[in-house]
């Protein structure tokens, strides 16, 4: 079995179903930063575009972490390059809400990085301590990036890619291997026919744009449809085709 469904039977082994919400420590460890939120607080800001009236904050220290599946909407400030990072990374409005997260209940770079952020003046920062092994074992849409996505591909970990583009336009002049047309707008009408049947396929929805709204808002559909495994590509077929080209073995699709 591929490591991307292993993750998944590990997970419903544990006895964690994907309907339930992690619970947490009572009382909370020490070490916890003192305002605590839950997924159900984080949802309204994990899309994309990224929201302007807050910004969230992703806190693990490997970037390969984040490329390998982040939640939509967020931006890497890795904890232990706070001080380096955070005069960049950080809003300028100190009342702006901040929301970090990390590895899950026993990771600690989440509370850390609130902490400082903290004591640097800002006064609206609230943690997900339950982070992203939550936000992933219940389904919801993640994102990831092109290195990682070409290793998924090389390890067969991707059930089904959808490109969201217009055909004509845009599919038929270049598409990742193995890509189905699904322009976006037809979604609804062709979603029953072109979606596999097994819900915990791993689906992979991209699109042309930057910040890759329209694949999440197509992603988001199929998640509401009980799909558990949909993910969709940090910065769109325009970051796939950037990295094919500073490679020639970059796998690009059908030109």
């Amino acid at each position: 079995m591929k490591r991307w469904l292993k993750i998944m039977v590990c997970l419903l082994a544990c006895g964690q179903g994907l309907a339930e919400a992690e619970p947490l420590p009572d009382p909370p460890p020490d070490h916890w930063y003192s305002k605590i939120v839950d997924i159900e607080f984080v949802r309204p800001y994990s899309v994309l575009p990224r929201r302007d009236d807050a910004v969230l904050i992703d806190a693990r220290d490997a970037e390969t972490r984040f490329a390998a599946g982040h939640i939509p909407g967020a931006i890497n400030l890795p904890a232990k390059r706070f001080d380096e990072l955070a005069p960049r990374l950080l809003p300028s409005d100190k009342n702006k809400l901040i929301i970090f997260y990390c590895d899950g209940i026993e990771c600690k770079l989440s509370h850390m990085a609130a902490d400082d952020t903290e004591d640097l003046g800002y006064t609206n920062i609230r943690v997900y301590a339950a982070g992203f092994p939550e936000w992933f074992r219940l389904g919801n849409v993640v994102v990831v990036g092109v290195r990682h996505l070409k290793a998924m591909f090389a390890a067969g970990e991707i059930g089904m890619v959808f490109d969201v583009r217009d055909k004509a336009t845009a599919y038929d002049h270049g598409h990742l291997p193995s890509a189905i047309s699904l322009p976006a707008g037809q979604f609804e009408r062709q979603a029953a026919a072109m979606l596999p049947a097994d819900k915990t396929t791993p689906l992979l929805i991209y699109c042309d744009e930057a910040d890759a709204h329209l694949s999440h808002a197509v992603a988001r559909k199929a998640a509401d449809q009980g799909y558990r495994r949909v993910m969709v590509l940090d910065g769109g077929y325009p970051a796939w085709r950037r990295n094919a080209l500073k490679s020639p073995t970059g796998g690009e699709g059908a030109e």
